[in-house]
């Protein structure tokens, strides 16, 4: 009943969700783009806004950034979420798209669910450990990921941003505007494809013989071959018990192999819309998992957290998406 009810409230809201699409694509294209800040950045951004404000999965920091973020600021935070959130409230409905951690095997509606939940089980056993203790994190390609502001009281660690300049400056001024605390947090900027962010980080005050925590999601795909393997490479050096979280496309997905050819296109065709290009895909071997386990042995590191997007046994939906935690023993 409370799904019908919802239902029915959205029925006049669709056309206000539309609107803030809009309003959402112009300022992506006349705005965003023009200044080289992260578009992609947005569908995970907004999907754990949308989590938040649905009260299942908490990102205050989140929260109070929106409205000084150029994309969701009014009236598109209202047409395309507060709307919807409305209706929510109302018909008391939450639906399996805005579940935390979300229904497993998963699908491409649940996938930005899924993918934060499984970073956030990462970081939480990382951040836990009494020995060898996390004293670092590290947000590759940081984005307008709020994992830096909302950290377990009394964990005390030095955080580091690296992005290109122009995301990291508009998240900042929105940091700032929001009067959320970041005097722990380090902005660091680099190009991946163009120069090591290792250095980046040494001349920003990263001590490379502290335990550290590397958050490096929604990236490795717009990464090519060596950048890839050089960041793997890079993170080796540090010491044990160092855990770098990752997400990638599988091979077959980039490449548009049998059975992904359609979403191949339209996966390429929509990231393209963000001016951007996927580059990188891991191979998968005989088993899902088992090119994960090959790249993380090729740097010496073990695999030791893999999950995926939907049913590693289903033959027709064969999964493109997975989530990786390697560490160096």
């Amino acid at each position: 009943m409370r799904g019908l009810i919802f239902i029915i409230l959205m029925i006049p809201i669709i056309p206000l969700w539309i609107l803030g699409v809009a309003i959402f694509t112009w300022r992506i294209r006349r705005v965003i783009i023009p200044q080289n800040i992260s578009g992609t950045a947005a569908e995970p951004y907004g999907a754990r806004l949308m989590l938040h404000m649905v009260g299942t999965r908490i990102d205050n920091a989140a929260y109070k950034i929106a409205e000084h973020m150029i994309l969701y600021a009014q009236p598109v935070r209202f047409l395309m979420l507060q709307a919807t959130w409305l209706a929510l409230k109302i018909s008391g409905y939450k639906g399996f798209f805005f579940a935390y951690p979300g229904p497993r095997p998963s699908n491409v509606v649940t996938m930005m669910s899924h993918r934060s939940h499984f970073f956030d089980r990462s970081m939480s056993e990382a951040f836990s450990r009494t020995e060898n203790s996390v004293e670092q994190l590290v947000i590759l390609g940081a984005g307008w990921d709020t994992s830096c502001y909302d950290l377990p009281k009394g964990l005390d660690l030095n955080c580091f941003e690296i992005d290109m300049a122009p995301t990291l400056n508009v998240k900042k001024q929105a940091i700032e505007k929001a009067g959320i605390s970041h005097d722990h947090v380090t902005f660091v900027e680099t190009d991946f494809n163009q120069e090591s962010w290792m250095d980046a980080l040494l001349t920003s005050g990263f001590d490379p013989n502290k335990t550290t925590y590397i958050l490096w999601e929604g990236v490795t795909m717009y990464l090519t071959d060596e950048a890839v393997n050089s960041t793997l490479a890079l993170f080796s050096t540090l010491p044990q018990g160092s855990v770098i979280g990752a997400d990638f496309f599988t091979e077959d997905m980039v490449k548009g192999n049998p059975p992904h050819e359609t979403w191949s296109k339209r996966t390429h065709a929509g990231i393209k819309y963000y001016s951007e290009k996927i580059m990188f895909g891991i191979p998968t071997g005989e088993s899902l998992s088992e090119g994960s386990e090959k790249l993380a042995a090729k740097h010496g590191l073990a695999l030791t957290k893999f999950e995926n997007l939907g049913d590693k046994d289903d033959k027709k939906k064969v999964p493109w998406y997975v989530f990786t935690e390697m560490a160096k023993k």
